[in-house]
């Protein structure tokens, strides 16, 4: 939940946005679902219409004019909490106790110690980004004369957001560092998901299935994406960041992000932790840096990479399976180890997401669930990657593939997959992370039931063999034969409005 505040001296003209149409007509049901009892006794079932926002403006008003406070003084504040349109749906009535709670806590109302300020809360349903919210106004003029303290407002009102969020079973933004869309980042069409999202899948695949800095770079660029090295100050030569694009349809511009703008734990000292650093390794990724800089070839090519057969396919379950078994024995507050772990385990399906999905699909959003524990708010990834932690092996030959895994093959990789994955529920259970246990379980349910249903049973094909493996299958093919996804139907933002709000 993020709530967004702003601070004004025009009451009804706030109100009357609230209540109005919106700019791109999002607000489809204005209603009243909490405030000062006295305001909620007048308007809780009223019509909300402009000359209803009239009113209810001039009641929060009432104690500015009764005591003569100048008008030009910026006495509303303004609140929006909003959460994600991943979360779940959310009553009206819980919105009345998540309000209620709010302002409690933030010392509006009479639960403390002080004379109260008078407030409302208005829900009109989703913004265009799909996201639930609700705006408070309050006057900051308590009824006996005094001023509401508005000092360090903004961090006050994170943690009683935080606080929320866990009592609420609420997706807890303050357990990772997922940044929300941006405006221009959401595609018109709606059937494609946002730039961003496929960006930080790929990126994400090309990390985990690289052994070297250097063969990042590479496996960034046979990705077919741009990839822009970002320079210490006064140097050409030392890296210490990057922003990678895809490649735009002639005549667009590309639209570039750093890779802390994809995810915390992309950012390229996070990655490093990764990959040996030795003087040759440096070398050698300065020169595939300076390379993609220059929009010229590649410096060192990478060895052709062999088919994903059944054979290669046990062997890279063996190396899950002792991934596996490490992760059992990690404790569940060593956040550094789990966050590595998560990583890979994302790199994993981001790769396999790469291979045999032609956009989001369920391999592509587990990947995404994962990535949650990788970038947990607070947490940057700064220690080595341990060696029985490493995904490399299975990420790379997934990344690589041309042609989707035979059934077999996907089964082999899918039951150690599924078992690393209920590690990772069992950690967040463990922490009491209700909200990302709860996102675990449902892609479990949603997203990997969906890949895991049709494919053959590992332990019956193992004894007939790989004549019984069936027919590889071209990349996209996922889709289509394992059943339909649930699509999000991404729409662009909505700007600004002229009282600083972002809906």
């Amino acid at each position: 939940m993020i709530p967004n505040i702003t601070k004004g001296d025009k009451p009804i003209g706030l109100m009357k946005y609230l209540v109005g149409p919106g700019r791109a007509n999002e607000h489809t049901d204005p209603h009243l679902i909490n405030g000062s009892p006295l305001i909620m006794s007048w308007y809780d079932d009223a019509q909300l219409n402009e000359d209803a926002a009239v009113g209810i403006a001039r009641e929060v008003d009432l104690n500015r004019r009764m005591l003569g406070f100048e008008a030009d003084t910026k006495h509303i504040w303004h609140c929006s909490l909003s959460i994600p349109y991943q979360d779940r749906e959310v009553t009206d009535q819980e919105w009345a106790d998540i309000a209620a709670r709010f302002m409690d806590e933030m010392d509006f109302t009479e639960a403390g110690a002080k004379s109260p300020c008078q407030w409302v809360a208005v829900h009109h349903g989703r913004s265009t980004k799909g996201n639930d919210h609700i705006h408070i106004m309050a006057s900051t003029i308590r009824e006996d004369g005094t001023k509401w303290a508005d000092g360090n407002d903004f961090s006050r009102a994170q943690k009683v957001a935080r606080g929320i969020e866990k009592d609420f079973h609420l997706i807890q933004l303050g357990n990772h560092s997922e940044r929300w869309l941006q405006q221009g980042e959401v595609r018109r069409d709606s059937t494609r998901e946002p730039t961003r999202f496929a960006l930080e899948r790929t990126v994400r695949a090309c990390a985990v299935a690289a052994d070297t800095e250097a063969q990042f770079v590479r496996q960034m660029r046979r990705a077919n994406l741009l990839v822009h090295p970002r320079f210490a100050a006064g140097t050409d030569s030392v890296v210490t960041g990057y922003s990678v694009a895809e490649r735009p349809p002639k005549g667009m511009r590309p639209l570039w992000f750093g890779g802390g703008k994809l995810a915390q734990d992309l950012t390229l000292p996070s990655l490093r932790t990764r990959w040996p650093d030795t003087p040759g390794s440096a070398q050698e990724a300065s020169e595939e840096w300076m390379a993609a800089k220059r929009h010229r070839r590649i410096v060192h090519p990478d060895a052709p990479g062999a088919a994903l057969d059944e054979e290669t396919a046990r062997r890279l379950a063996g190396e899950l399976k002792e991934v596996r078994r490490r992760l059992v024995t990690i404790a569940p507050d060593d956040h550094q180890a789990w966050a590595h772990a998560a990583r890979e385990a994302s790199g994993v399906f981001a790769a396999w997401s790469h291979a045999t999905e032609d956009g989001q699909g369920p391999l592509g959003r587990t990947a995404r669930v994962l990535a949650r524990s990788a970038h947990r708010s607070g947490v940057k990834i700064t220690t080595p990657l341990e060696a029985p932690l490493r995904t490399s092996g299975t990420t790379a030959f997934l990344l690589a593939a041309t042609r989707a895994p035979s059934p077999m093959s996907q089964a082999l990789i899918m039951q150690q997959m599924l078992r690393m994955t209920r590690a990772f529920q069992d950690m967040h259970q463990a922490n009491k992370e209700l909200r990302e246990t709860q996102l675990i379980v449902d892609a479990f349910q949603q997203h990997l039931s969906v890949v895991a249903e049709p494919l053959p049973d590992v332990k019956r094909e193992a004894r007939q063999g790989a004549a019984h493996a069936g027919p590889t299958r071209h990349r996209g093919a996922l889709r289509e034969t394992q059943g339909p996804t649930v699509e999000h139907p991404y729409v662009d933002h909505t700007p600004r409005t002229d009282h600083g709000m972002e809906l």
